[in-house]
């Protein structure tokens, strides 16, 4: 029986590298011989509108103030809605250093444990904003990919789109229903914590609360990735800013590396180009819209660690 579940999660581990690898591989196809063309990053951020970069700011402040509201609802309005929110910056600081957020999450559970909840309650409270931004998520896609796909089809009907893209779509989708397959495992587990925390919620209000701050979480996200391309004096369309900030989620939460560094930034770039960004551009978005988002909340997040740690070994 551990043969073969350690068989299996090699299987998963050889997966996940041939994707990263085949991703690393289009990656160097693609930007290779465009690699000159970064060079005028820099400036395109140097003219940046400080206006622009300061509203940016505003909803990156926003997005923490309403992860922090989502989890005090989360946790049944136990403990401090300060304590939570330093609790939300600290989560964010371990980000840097560890994969699929699983710092934050222990740092949350263990300040309910300190609280006098059971350990399996405590770690349901924690994962519940996760939960729920991924509900939320998957209803804003349900919402938006109708509008999405017949404006897609429009497109491949007035331009005739060339087959290579097509070809790519087919492989996109075979290679998420091969994922599905692989992780069926974690898809059932995550279904399972999903219902758990539903069971937890003892009202409607919880329940509206719960879903209006995750997404208030989502659209801050989004809106800062906006203005991060405005701010450079480009303009795109917002439903497919959207669009790209779920996919660049989906993918820095799934890869292996802290915040999901690298993969996420290529994703962005190769989003933003394909929205007819030039290169410089669409690597100036994404250089402001990580700061915002990444690079920030370092200073205050290390602060923050070390007064969650305080809070919790007290």
């Amino acid at each position: 029986m551990k043969t073969d579940k350690t068989r299996q999660s090699k299987d998963k581990v050889t997966f996940t590298r041939a994707i990263l690898v085949f991703l690393v591989l289009i990656g160097i196809y693609y930007f290779l011989p465009q690699l000159g063309a970064f060079k005028h990053t820099f400036s395109v951020i140097e003219h940046s509108s400080p206006a622009w970069l300061l509203l940016a700011f505003f909803f990156t402040c926003l997005s923490f103030i309403a992860s922090a509201v989502t989890q005090f609802t989360a946790g049944n309005y136990l403990g401090k809605i300060s304590d939570i929110a330093y609790l939300d910056f600290a989560g964010s600081f371990i980000s840097h250093f560890l994969p699929f957020s699983v710092g934050g999450v222990n740092l949350t559970s263990r300040y309910y444990k300190k609280l006098g909840e059971p350990q399996a309650k405590a770690l349901v409270m924690s994962t519940i904003p996760i939960i729920f931004g991924v509900i939320s998520t998957v209803l804003l896609v349900a919402i938006i990919s109708p509008i999405t796909l017949v404006r897609y089809f429009d497109k491949v009907h007035d331009t005739h789109l060339r087959s290579w893209k097509l070809y790519l779509a087919i492989a996109i989708i075979i290679a998420i229903i091969i994922a599905i397959v692989f992780f069926r495992n974690k898809v059932k587990n995550f279904l399972k914590e999903a219902w758990a925390g539903l069971r937890g919620i003892k009202s409607f209000k919880q329940l509206g609360f719960l879903l209006a701050g995750s997404l208030s979480v989502t659209f801050t996200s989004t809106a800062i990735l906006f203005l991060s391309v405005i701010a450079i004096h480009r303009s795109a369309s917002l439903i497919a800013i959207f669009v790209l900030y779920v996919t660049s989620s989906l993918v820095s939460n799934g890869a292996p590396t802290p915040g999901g560094i690298g993969a996420t930034e290529a994703v962005l770039v190769v989003g933003l180009h394909a929205m007819h960004l030039s290169l410089p551009d669409a690597a100036a978005a994404t250089l402001i819209y990580r700061f915002f988002t990444f690079w920030f909340p370092i200073i205050p997040g290390a602060f923050a660690f070390r007064k969650v740690n305080k809070l919790i070994l007290s």
